[in-house]
């Protein structure tokens, strides 16, 4: 079970759709949402912002003030979602496995706390972002590279059942591995599981065949998916397969380190980030 999901949430970033994922998923194992809002420490702040930016009028109080100001805003927000969907702030009758979410506010810098509360989560949930969202990327470096717990990117649209159709991308790596393994919960729960291989060569022999051995001893029956039409890279090919057989969710592996580290993230993990227009679970 998924008992504890971490949503992390800043400005400039909304967090309904990791909300509204969550909420999907709560209700199926009677998880408690963490909604965790982190704003930046005034004088940590203060030492990444250009002189000239400084000059202008921003200073250590005009940053506290608008981060008081936006988590007000936000916290607004996440309880009139919670009352839309009659959500409970604490567990019912000191029951741990009831459902319901409540609200915290951090200070910090963001991949800290992330990486902090992230390790004792059962899952990390955000909502898709845009490549130059750099706070959002921060966040989602720390929870895919530093917690090692699985992370859900979701898009604006969450489809109605997130466990209707879940799609596992498997290549045999380490990356793979800990992403379906870290997912037992959720595949235990879904409706479908397929297995979907892409062969580096046309020689290659389709792939997924001990793995669904694998899950069958742990109860979940998975079907290999075949061969899509040639695609221009294989995350082409993933996303062409997870819209042909209707899938809800992918479950894959982030091929690389941190973007802290690297320029860019690898071309499937950069690929489906920017492209999936279902939820992405996600582990390294």
């Amino acid at each position: 079970m998924m008992r504890n999901i971490l949503v992390p949430l800043f400005s400039e970033c909304s967090g309904e759709p990791a909300l509204e994922a969550s909420l999907t998923l709560a209700k199926r194992m009677n998880s408690h949402i963490r909604a965790m809002f982190i704003r930046p420490n005034p004088e940590a702040a203060m030492r990444y912002i250009p002189e000239m930016v400084i000059a202008g009028g921003i200073d250590r109080e005009s940053i506290e003030k608008e981060g008081h100001q936006a988590a007000e805003t936000e916290k607004a927000r996440f309880n009139a979602w919670r009352a839309k969907h009659e959500l409970a702030a604490e567990p019912a009758d000191n029951r741990l496995d009831s459902r319901f979410a409540s609200w915290r506010e951090q200070v910090g810098e963001i991949e800290q706390i992330v990486t902090h509360f992230g390790r004792v989560s059962d899952l990390i949930a955000m909502s898709r972002f845009e490549t130059n969202n750099v706070t959002a990327a921060r966040c989602f470096d720390a929870a895919v590279f530093g917690t090692g717990r699985p992370t859900l990117i979701v898009p604006k649209k969450v489809p109605w059942d997130l466990l209707d159709h879940v799609m596992i991308a498997w290549n045999g790596s380490l990356e793979a591995s800990h992403a379906v393994f870290g997912a037992l919960p959720l595949l235990h729960a879904a409706q479908l599981v397929t297995i979907f291989n892409v062969p580096e060569t046309d020689s290659d022999e389709p792939g997924g065949t001990e793995l669904a051995e694998a899950l069958s001893w742990y109860g979940i029956s998975a079907r290999r998916v075949g061969r899509v039409e040639p695609a221009s890279s294989t995350g082409a090919a993933l996303l062409t397969a997870a819209h042909q057989c209707k899938a809800t969710l992918i479950v894959m592996g982030a091929y690389t380190h941190s973007r802290l580290q690297q320029t860019f993230l690898g071309g499937v993990t950069r690929r489906v980030l920017s492209e999936a227009t279902i939820p992405v679970l996600m582990s390294h």
